[in-house]
Protein backbone atom coordinates (compact mmCIF):
# COMPACT_ATOMS: atom_id res chain seq x y z
CA UNK A 1 0.00 0.00 0.00
CA UNK A 2 3.26 2.19 0.58
CA UNK A 3 4.46 2.11 -2.74
CA UNK A 4 0.58 2.53 -4.30
CA UNK A 5 0.18 5.88 -2.41
CA UNK A 6 4.14 7.03 -2.89
CA UNK A 7 3.16 6.42 -6.92
CA UNK A 8 0.03 8.49 -6.63
CA UNK A 9 1.69 10.82 -4.58
CA UNK A 10 4.39 11.48 -7.01
CA UNK A 11 2.87 11.82 -9.95
CA UNK A 12 -0.01 13.92 -8.96
CA UNK A 13 2.66 16.53 -7.47
CA UNK A 14 5.14 16.41 -10.51
CA UNK A 15 1.17 17.28 -12.24
CA UNK A 16 0.63 20.36 -10.87
CA UNK A 17 -1.53 19.03 -7.94
CA UNK A 18 -1.02 19.75 -4.12
CA UNK A 19 -2.23 16.80 -2.32
CA UNK A 20 -3.49 16.71 1.24
CA UNK A 21 -0.90 14.42 3.14
CA UNK A 22 -2.48 10.71 4.11
CA UNK A 23 -1.57 7.52 4.86
CA UNK A 24 -2.87 5.28 2.36
CA UNK A 25 -6.14 4.23 1.17
CA UNK A 26 -7.80 4.01 -2.01
CA UNK A 27 -8.45 7.65 -2.96
CA UNK A 28 -6.57 10.92 -2.12
CA UNK A 29 -7.64 14.36 -2.37
CA UNK A 30 -5.57 17.13 -3.98
CA UNK A 31 -6.08 20.61 -5.27
CA UNK A 32 -4.95 21.05 -9.37
CA UNK A 33 -2.98 24.58 -8.09
CA UNK A 34 -1.35 24.45 -10.86
CA UNK A 35 -4.25 24.35 -13.61
CA UNK A 36 -6.48 26.90 -11.92
CA UNK A 37 -7.37 29.91 -14.25
CA UNK A 38 -5.49 28.37 -16.67
CA UNK A 39 -7.55 28.54 -20.40
CA UNK A 40 -8.66 25.24 -21.82
CA UNK A 41 -10.27 24.05 -25.04
CA UNK A 42 -10.68 20.38 -26.17
CA UNK A 43 -13.82 18.51 -28.07
CA UNK A 44 -16.81 20.00 -25.95
CA UNK A 45 -15.04 21.84 -23.74
CA UNK A 46 -13.57 25.41 -23.48
CA UNK A 47 -13.13 27.68 -20.45
CA UNK A 48 -11.36 28.69 -17.95
CA UNK A 49 -9.72 25.81 -15.37
CA UNK A 50 -11.10 25.54 -11.81
CA UNK A 51 -11.85 23.09 -8.98
CA UNK A 52 -15.58 22.11 -10.10
CA UNK A 53 -15.16 22.15 -14.18
CA UNK A 54 -11.62 20.40 -14.54
CA UNK A 55 -13.63 17.27 -13.79
CA UNK A 56 -14.82 17.77 -17.30
CA UNK A 57 -11.74 18.85 -18.92
CA UNK A 58 -10.17 15.77 -17.79
CA UNK A 59 -12.98 13.20 -18.60
CA UNK A 60 -13.20 15.23 -21.95
CA UNK A 61 -9.44 14.87 -22.59
CA UNK A 62 -7.97 11.96 -20.86
CA UNK A 63 -10.88 9.76 -20.39
CA UNK A 64 -10.43 9.98 -16.94
CA UNK A 65 -13.01 10.13 -14.41
CA UNK A 66 -12.14 12.34 -10.80
CA UNK A 67 -14.59 13.84 -8.65
CA UNK A 68 -14.60 17.39 -9.11
CA UNK A 69 -14.44 20.28 -5.19
CA UNK A 70 -18.50 20.34 -6.18
CA UNK A 71 -18.70 16.60 -4.88
CA UNK A 72 -16.04 16.83 -2.21
CA UNK A 73 -17.71 19.72 -0.98
CA UNK A 74 -13.81 21.22 -0.35
CA UNK A 75 -13.15 24.29 -2.49
CA UNK A 76 -10.49 24.01 -5.45
CA UNK A 77 -9.99 19.71 -3.83
CA UNK A 78 -10.56 17.14 -6.18
CA UNK A 79 -10.85 13.15 -5.20
CA UNK A 80 -8.96 10.73 -7.35
CA UNK A 81 -9.89 7.22 -6.33
CA UNK A 82 -7.36 4.01 -7.77
CA UNK A 83 -9.59 1.44 -6.63
CA UNK A 84 -8.77 -0.19 -9.86
CA UNK A 85 -6.77 -3.12 -11.29
CA UNK A 86 -3.17 -2.46 -12.07
CA UNK A 87 -3.66 -2.36 -15.99
CA UNK A 88 -6.50 0.24 -15.14
CA UNK A 89 -4.08 2.11 -12.30
CA UNK A 90 -1.03 2.18 -15.22
CA UNK A 91 -3.67 4.16 -17.67
CA UNK A 92 -4.68 6.42 -14.55
CA UNK A 93 -1.40 7.91 -14.12
CA UNK A 94 -0.87 7.98 -17.91
CA UNK A 95 -4.30 10.27 -18.07
CA UNK A 96 -2.84 12.84 -15.24
CA UNK A 97 0.44 12.48 -17.44
CA UNK A 98 -1.29 13.63 -20.30
CA UNK A 99 -3.61 16.27 -18.99
CA UNK A 100 -0.49 18.09 -18.04
CA UNK A 101 1.02 17.69 -21.43
CA UNK A 102 -2.12 19.18 -22.95
CA UNK A 103 -2.70 22.11 -20.42
CA UNK A 104 0.85 23.13 -19.00
CA UNK A 105 2.61 21.63 -21.90
CA UNK A 106 5.14 20.13 -20.53
CA UNK A 107 6.82 17.55 -21.50
CA UNK A 108 6.96 13.77 -19.23
CA UNK A 109 10.75 13.74 -18.60
CA UNK A 110 10.55 14.91 -14.32
CA UNK A 111 8.17 11.70 -13.58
Amino acid sequence: MVSFFCCNLQTLESCGWDVVGGDGGTSMLAKPTAYISRSFKIDGFEGELDGCNIREAVLRSTGLCISSSKWTGIPDYCRFSFALESSEFERAMDCIIRFRELVLGEEQGSI
